[in-house]
């Protein structure tokens, strides 16, 4: 289960130049100076590391909620958080209507259907249960392959399409930033591949993006695409757990070789080999399943990296974990080592060259909507084309239209997926899933539960929840599910009005090894969705955080 949180500015209107005297502005201190000692020392991106130990985290979110202007959210409550402005503005991570239906499935409310069950008295030749990319993507070739007069639903538990590809929008001093909630760069596919032709049939005819040039008077500073550290400045924190009370930068840290970090000589050694380790004379998998990649298969990435590079546990426990496990939610004491190379196999173009890893400006949200644009033109204003896709409003009545060929309806958690079963010569069911003719799908929203049939069933919602919901599930089907978690996560997306703390410091990013989160990245923004061409450390953005829950030593279960 994830969760994102937003700290939010507030909304500047140019007719009110009272707006910084509000209480809004007091509250989040934005008729102050910002100094590099403040922000690095103190809040450490206000985001949850706060590593001196000052206004917590919590108190923070706290403060800026009770300030909250009463039209900010419709819905205050303790689990969801400032959310920003525009499509997404209802829809922070996990919402709470999402969390408590999820918790109904696990607390088996649902193990049968509701007697007062409503019937909505609609057939679909196809439900898709999940509105993420998978499940729309789904519909989207069910209604390219199923042919005329075929109708499908899909069913989403959020108050916006996208699964894991969403947005959060702000507008800090008339400016509309965007940046993602969760998944976030993708790589640009080989040509004719598949995935490049479904690419070019939603309209992303180029998936080489154009991106914000360097603006204003200060020299340039090179800037990376994405949230995550790559070859722009950047430093590295030690604080109060390294013995620095008042922190510790190094800039430039892989250059200098760790030099004055206030770690061993041994860690130090380690960690800069592992940095500066390459591909080469290193045999790698060449496709799915051959030798190899079934060899890293029994290892854990800990053990590979120990193997490869090397260098000790503690070290990779204490400074290459959760990071270095790739985001996928685990520590490499629990992943497997073919996850050091899982990427590569999806075969994208060489991502060393600098075209080879693109991200729109709200991460794959804007694959999400090229995919709901194409399978529901009236969905999102404006043209088919990438600009207009990333700009536009969505239009939420377009999305579950009666006699549509297509319908997303939000809101709506899907519980209970089971084959009637055929009917005998007498009327009867027999309940062999195999001689079905329908599926009945019942789902929650608002308070209660509906019922639709299919003739089809997709589940493309996550599989450690499809194991409860779908009720005839085979027993070597309901094994192989079993085998499926989900791991927590958070994405923190702060606005700030510019970063030129940061760049007073020479650097546009950095990491740290203890607090909340791990590293943050300062990038320019694909032309496509920015409202501004070009970048300058007077410009404001958004500081993205992901944090990542590890516990080292347990398994995937624990």
């Amino acid at each position: 289960m994830s969760r994102k949180t937003t700290v939010p500015l507030p909304e500047w209107k140019p007719s009110s130049p009272e707006q910084s005297n509000s209480r809004i502005d007091k509250t989040l201190g934005m008729q102050q100076g910002i100094t590099r000692r403040d922000f690095l020392n103190a809040t450490m991106l206000a985001s949850g590391s706060l590593l001196l130990n000052s206004l917590s985290p919590a108190d923070l979110v706290a403060d800026s909620a009770n300030a909250r202007p009463n039209n900010a959210r419709p819905e205050q409550d303790d689990w969801t958080g400032y959310s920003g402005i525009g499509d997404y503005a209802n829809s922070n991570g996990n919402t709470l209507r999402g969390l408590e239906a999820g918790h109904e499935i696990r607390d088996g409310r649902f193990e049968s259907l509701p007697a007062n069950v409503i019937d909505t008295h609609e057939t679909y030749d196809c439900v898709v249960v999940g509105g993420g990319i998978s499940g729309l993507a789904g519909a989207l070739i069910f209604q390219r392959h199923a042919g005329k007069g075929k109708a499908c639903l899909v069913l989403d538990n959020h108050p916006i399409f996208g699964g894991e590809a969403k947005r959060n929008e702000f507008l800090v001093d008339g400016h509309r930033l965007i940046a993602h909630q969760g998944s976030a760069f993708f790589p640009v596919p080989y040509p004719h591949s598949f995935i490049a032709r479904f690419y070019e049939s939603i309209g992303l005819k180029t998936p080489r993006l154009e991106y914000q040039k360097w603006g204003g008077s200060a020299p340039e500073m090179p800037l990376g695409r994405t949230p995550y550290l790559g070859s722009a400045p950047n430093a590295t924190y030690f604080g109060a757990k390294f013995g620095q009370p008042n922190g510790v930068w190094l800039t430039d840290p892989w250059g200098k070789q760790l030099e004055n970090a206030p770690i061993s000589p041994r860690v130090r050694a380690e960690m800069s080999k592992f940095q500066s380790a390459s591909d080469s004379g290193h045999d790698a998998p060449q496709y799915a399943g051959d030798a190899i990649s079934r060899r890293l298969d029994t290892l854990t990435l800990e053990d590979y990296m120990m193997e490869r590079h090397a260098i000790s546990r503690e070290t990779i426990r204490a400074f290459l974990s959760p990071g270095e496990g790739g985001g996928y939610g685990l520590g490499p004491d629990a992943l497997s080592g073919y996850t050091a190379y899982a990427a590569d196999m999806l075969h994208p173009l060489d991502i060393s060259d600098e075209t080879g890893t693109q991200m729109f400006p709200d991460g794959n949200g804007g694959i999400a909507r090229l995919i709901t644009k194409t399978l529901i033109p009236e969905s999102i204003a404006g043209n088919p084309s990438l600009e207009d896709v990333c700009r536009n409003a969505v239009n939420f009545a377009a999305l579950d239209r009666a006699g549509a060929a297509a319908r997303i309806r939000l809101d709506a958690t899907a519980v209970w997926v089971k084959h009637e079963g055929a009917k005998q010569d007498d009327g009867k069911h027999d309940g062999d899933p195999a001689k079905t003719g329908f599926v009945t799908v019942a789902y929650a929203r608002g308070g209660k539960t509906y019922r639709v049939r299919a003739r089809s069933v997709v589940m493309a919602g996550g599989s450690w929840t499809t194991r409860h919901i779908v009720r005839d599930l085979p027993p070597d089907r309901v094994e192989a599910y079993s085998q499926f978690y989900r791991t927590p996560c958070m994405m923190a997306n702060v606005a700030v009005r510019n970063w030129r703390f940061l760049y007073k410091m020479g650097i546009s990013g950095c990491q740290w090894f203890e607090g909340l989160g791990n590293y943050m990245q300062v990038r320019k923004l694909a032309t496509c969705g920015a409202d501004s061409p070009t970048i300058s450390p007077d410009s404001p953005t958004v500081l993205t955080l992901k944090i990542l829950y590890t516990y080292p030593g347990k398994s995937t279960e624990q």
